[in-house]
């Protein structure tokens, strides 16, 4: 008798690839059924991260049967899918992971797409843990293991296993709790608002603060090691015996690593102290910073223009409070503030407490009023002043607003003042010269004088004026920036 008629092994082929692409095709429906909800931008942009699809369906095309059963259309679409989202997948997870395993970034600290602007969410140092001293949260974690307690019901063996893995875990779970949420909750510094990032270099240092959040993450990884590996150990063991001595062996261990290593938990214990006693900066206030060299009256002009009473803000790195107050422009409130006074020398050279009025021109949005002392009281030459209002007005008129402000006017003759008698005769022809040359160096500057009230009204004028007419030129400028954000999407 004939025997069962044999299929060609090409037919056999064919058949498995046309099922093999049919499961495909199926696949594909589902997903355009499920795409057809999403937005045109968004279906457009996962069409460029998946390549996968053309190519795979030119591949099943041209392929021949052989090759098709050595690679099927399925192994080739999973193949290609996982490849072009690798390299996505883990650079999503680089930029969502910070010091700690699971720390994503929130949706206020998340990296922001190309042409679009970073938000922040100001004062980030008052969110800081509250963290314990090294020798509180080891008292704790003996504490914790000794009031572990073994399962109900059990008894000899079984009873001593478990009371040992429940003290470890006990243990371990004490230390590492706490270490993570620290961790956690001390945020990587790329996240920090510029401005406040500047501010944790001048007080701390960026190194110090990173090293020392690694520093007990790794610590908590070696705890967490520890007390699982003994735990493990015990629950393999069957001798009551045994079982004790290991658990008291691996709460011994912890308790020696944490001691070696603990000096950590104190150093981030006085970090976050000192971070939290900086003021808070109000990051998307707009800002009017008087800047000069040193006593030339800036702070008499904060009160000047203040609309209420000024607030003076302490920093840990320089002796002197920063006077602040505000004032309206159409409802919308303005900070006015002083700023450290600035020496005639590069940045490189300035201190601590120079590089403030730095940062603060540099990272918040800010006004620049700039303050020339021509009265020689100030201990800084007009030649100097005139220097280093040159060096900043190259360095940021060009993308702040800029007012030019003459201090202690009633005390300058060649602006209408009247010298005090005792120091009438500093003031010589030469001096009178040298005024008239750094009047005619600041165009447009506003001569002024807080205690007598000369020329504040005129100040506060071209303030809301300038103010004014900058936030319509900003909000001009987003206009066209999204503008032009949505002709690049189409």
């Amino acid at each position: 008798a004939a025997g069962p008629r044999r299929v060609p092994s090409t037919l056999r082929e064919r058949s498995v690839v046309r099922s093999m692409l049919a499961r495909l095709a199926s696949m594909r429906c589902a997903s355009r059924s499920c795409a057809s909800s999403q937005p045109a931008a968004s279906r457009a942009l996962r069409g460029a991260r998946d390549p996968w699809r053309n190519s795979a369906r030119a591949a099943t095309r041209h392929r021949r049967p052989s090759e098709v059963r050595s690679a099927p259309p399925l192994v080739v679409f999973a193949a290609a899918r996982s490849a072009s989202t690798a390299s996505e997948d883990r650079a999503a997870a680089a930029g969502e992971r910070g010091f700690a395993d699971g720390d994503k970034a929130s949706p206020e600290e998340r990296v922001p797409k190309t042409g679009e602007r970073r938000s922040y969410r100001p004062g980030i140092f008052t969110r800081l843990p509250s963290v314990a001293a090294a020798a509180e949260l080891k008292a704790s974690a003996r504490k914790r293991a000794t009031r572990a307690t073994p399962g109900k019901g059990l008894k000899d063996a079984a009873r001593e296993k478990s009371l040992g893995v429940k003290r470890l875990e006990a243990m371990t779970s004490a230390y590492c709790t706490p270490l993570k949420t620290y961790v956690k909750g001390f945020p990587n510094p790329d996240r920090f608002h510029p401005f406040e990032r500047a501010l944790l270099e001048l007080t701390l240092s960026d190194k110090k603060y990173r090293t020392t959040v690694e520093a007990v993450d790794a610590m908590r990884k070696g705890l967490y090691g520890i007390g699982k590996g003994y735990a493990a150990q015990v629950n393999n063991q069957q001798r009551p015996a045994e079982m004790k001595a290991t658990t008291e062996k691996g709460m011994s261990e912890m308790e020696a690593y944490y001691a070696k290593h603990g000096r950590c938990v104190d150093d981030l214990k006085s970090i976050a102290k000192m971070l939290r006693r900086l003021p808070v900066a109000e990051l998307e206030t707009p800002t009017v910073a008087l800047v000069g060299a040193p006593n030339v009256g800036k702070s008499s002009l904060v009160q000047a223009l203040s609309s209420g009473k000024s607030e003076i803000n302490n920093y840990p790195f320089t002796t002197k409070g920063i006077k602040m107050g505000h004032f309206f422009v159409e409802t919308e409130r303005h900070i006015v503030t002083d700023t450290p006074g600035l020496i005639n020398r590069a940045d490189h050279d300035r201190n601590k407490i120079e590089l403030l009025t730095i940062a603060t021109l540099e990272h918040l949005p800010t006004c620049v009023v700039f303050v020339t002392d021509l009265s020689g009281l100030s201990g800084t030459s007009i030649a100097d002043q005139l220097e280093l209002r040159e060096s900043l007005y190259e360095q940021f008129a060009h993308r702040r607003p800029w007012i030019d402000v003459l201090s202690k006017a009633a005390l300058v003759p060649v602006l209408g003042g009247v010298t005090d008698p005792e120091a009438q005769e500093l003031w010589n022809e030469e001096d009178v010269r040298e005024a008239n040359e750094a009047i005619a160096k600041i165009p447009n500057a506003t001569a002024t004088s807080a205690f007598e009230g000369w020329g504040v009204p005129q100040l506060q004028e071209r303030l809301t004026t300038l103010l004014r007419k900058h936030k319509e030129e900003t909000l001009d400028n987003n206009d066209l920036d999204e503008s032009s954000a949505r002709d690049s999407l189409l």
